[in-house]
């Protein structure tokens, strides 16, 4: 795999490495696992990585002796357990293994991520380090409240433990236990949008705790192509689940029955959908084909739309931007879009201002075009460039801060 980002533009005067960043997945791929390859890489470029952690590395740029890679997962002899456990014993894995690399090393600053970092926290305090923890969501209490909302509408029940034995490794146990306890823990909170910092303000956080770094585009992969001819196709990229807000776009799609029109859902199918799903069989508009490239559809569509409840910043929005394609977008989708500029802001969880959004864009498409190059301008002020040059710059601010931590 080739160098994610231009090193060259990261170099600074820092000279002494010392930022642990621990992650469960590999370093470089497709969803975190790009995000937290090109964290790696940048820290690595400015001088400041000590070491990485994470289950593999893809990264070329890299040499090999800056990570640690946590091959024995005795997890896996507990894969026929549901993912709501499975996952969580994964991370605890790669917990005890940062651990023991704090210990006995003792950097200046940790970064580890939510719902897996909670004893290499511990460790680092113990060592003196900066204690950084990234949440990819917003604050995990407002995100149990709005999806338990969002069950409770439905007249569906909380989904039960279904091994109550297993409950330490829960995830929603977690959420409401491990991920507030790392929370108090550290120093700074990293978070990906404004959105998601106001979950943390609300519930009583700090702002010098805080630090909103948004994520990035690969703006060459992403480009705008050339409008379907004579159709309007409307593109969802992400799991389809209740919580991207799905149900409300397949209703919306199917009471408007818009002609030469076509909604592309693209995505892992989660079994609560299924049911849903299997109403709207009648619609001939309507193609769910899995997951996959996002890159072609998005190239390949008119319109962008992302209805989520709840999110920390979807990178696929980024993507939709550099693909030059106006959103519909709710506010909890921590995107960086502007209401009538890149796309139309709309509230979670409502039909007709979703309805209204699709059909004001599908009868006005000189809008649409212009809505189209400003996206595509407005992407180019989120490149993965931008995103490294920032959490560059607030590792060098906090490991340079007077006392050391927050």
């Amino acid at each position: 795999m080739a160098a994610l980002i231009n090193l060259s533009k990261l170099r600074g005067d820092a000279k002494t490495p010392g930022v642990v960043y621990a992650i469960s997945t590999s370093l470089g791929g497709v969803g975190l696992a790009e995000v937290a390859g090109r964290a790696v890489e940048a820290t690595y470029a400015a001088g400041l990585l000590m070491q990485a952690i994470a289950f593999r590395s893809r990264l070329e740029s890299l040499p090999r002796s800056m990570v640690t890679t946590v091959r024995f997962q005795p997890a896996k002899l507990f894969s026929w357990l549901p993912a709501q456990y499975y996952y969580s014993m994964k991370r605890a894995t790669l917990d005890r293994a940062a651990r023991r690399y704090v210990r006995r090393h003792s950097p200046a600053l940790v970064h580890g991520w939510t719902n897996e970092c909670l004893v290499t926290l511990q460790a680092a305090r113990e060592a003196e380090a900066i204690v950084v923890l990234e949440r990819n969501l917003c604050h995990p209490l407002h995100s149990r409240s709005i999806l338990r909302a969002e069950y409770a509408s439905r007249g569906i029940d909380w989904p039960p433990s279904p091994y109550p034995w297993f409950k330490r490794f829960d995830h929603w146990h977690r959420e409401q236990t491990l991920a507030l306890q790392e929370c108090d823990l550290a120093d700074y909170i990293l978070v990906p949008s404004t959105f998601a910092y106001e979950t943390f303000r609300t519930r009583g956080y700090p702002e010098d705790k805080l630090v909103l770094i948004p994520r990035g585009a690969d703006v060459e992969r992403f480009q705008p192509g050339a409008s379907p001819p004579g159709l309007f196709r409307v593109l969802f990229v992400g799991q389809v689940c209740f919580r991207k807000g799905v149900p409300y776009l397949l209703e919306a799609w199917d009471r408007l029955q818009l002609p030469r029109a076509e909604l592309v859902l693209a995505g892992s199918v989660h079994e609560e959908m299924r049911p849903i799903l299997s109403r709207y069989a009648h619609l001939t508009n309507l193609r769910v084909v899995g997951f996959t490239d996002p890159a072609p559809l998005l190239a390949d569509s008119t319109v962008f739309c992302f209805p989520s409840l709840h999110e920390g910043s979807a990178k696929v929005t980024y993507e939709a931007l550099a693909a030059g394609l106006p959103l519909i977008v709710t506010p909890e989708a921590g995107s960086v879009v502007r209401d009538g500029q890149e796309g139309l802001l709309i509230p979670p969880r409502e039909v007709e201002p979703l309805m209204a959004a699709l059909e004001h864009l599908y009868a006005h498409p000189a809008q649409v075009k212009e809505m189209a190059r400003l996206a595509r301008q407005r992407a180019l002020e989120f490149t993965w460039e931008d995103y490294a040059r920032r959490l560059v710059e607030f590792y060098r601010r906090a490991l340079t801060k007077p006392g050391g931590q927050g």
